[in-house]
């Protein structure tokens, strides 16, 4: 992993400064693939997509913030772009609450941002959830209403020309409990590179398991 500048943007509401680190390279070593799409991976660590600001309530894509100013990676206080930037706050990614209060919101200002927020919100809900020991048998945490219907939303706006589309809604569904429809739209990927996903899913809706789960690729 190399790591690439640490920029500096001001955010498109308040102008408030902000700054991120940025990576020229990096790898999936150890990286961990859930069910619901998410990869966490330490070697490849990724700014948010969407920044809390840090200076007003307001949220935003990061790509909408403009760059001010950026500095080496290995330098230190003297090679900040200004001296009094060198305390500036990291950027964050809202929490589950703070992305419920974004759907349906301006940020939904495109067809792909709306179905690109309510992924980034899925995921933020499940990262709670994501616990290797957890057991089928356990109960999965109750979701509030705006999760469940996040999902509803996120299943009508799938591709199932898509596989990757049809593997999405078929764990939606499942996360919602539609256990005969998720083994439904399972059928639909014939790709026998995905025969070993495909079977990891079935095993979930057959134990009636609604908790996001780490999938086993292999090496």
């Amino acid at each position: 992993m190399t790591p690439g500048p640490i920029k500096w943007i001001k955010c498109p509401h308040c102008g408030g400064r902000a700054r991120y680190a940025t990576l020229n390279s990096g790898n999936t070593f150890g990286a961990q693939t859930w069910t619901d799409g998410k990869q966490i991976a330490p070697m490849l660590p990724l700014p948010p997509a969407i920044v809390k600001c840090a200076h007003c309530p307001d949220c935003y894509w990061l790509s909408d913030a403009k760059t001010i100013g950026e500095m080496d990676p290995w330098g230190d206080e003297t090679t900040v772009p200004d001296p009094s930037w060198k305390d500036d706050e990291w950027i964050e990614e809202p929490n589950e609450e703070e992305y419920a209060k974004l759907l349906g919101g301006s940020l939904m200002n495109s067809p792909e941002r709306e179905r690109s927020l309510r992924i980034l919100a899925w995921w933020r809900a499940n990262d709670s959830g994501r616990v290797e020991s957890a057991s089928a048998d356990d109960p999965p945490r109750p979701q509030p209403k705006w999760f469940q219907s996040n999902l509803e939303a996120l299943v009508g706006l799938m591709d199932e020309t898509e596989v990757n589309d049809l593997l999405m809604k078929a764990e939606l569904l499942r996360e919602l409990g539609r256990f005969n429809e998720a083994e439904t739209v399972l059928k639909h990927v014939a790709s026998p590179s995905y025969a070993d996903v495909v079977r990891q899913f079935r095993s979930h809706c057959a134990r009636k398991d609604t908790r996001v789960r780490e999938l086993d690729l292999g090496s």
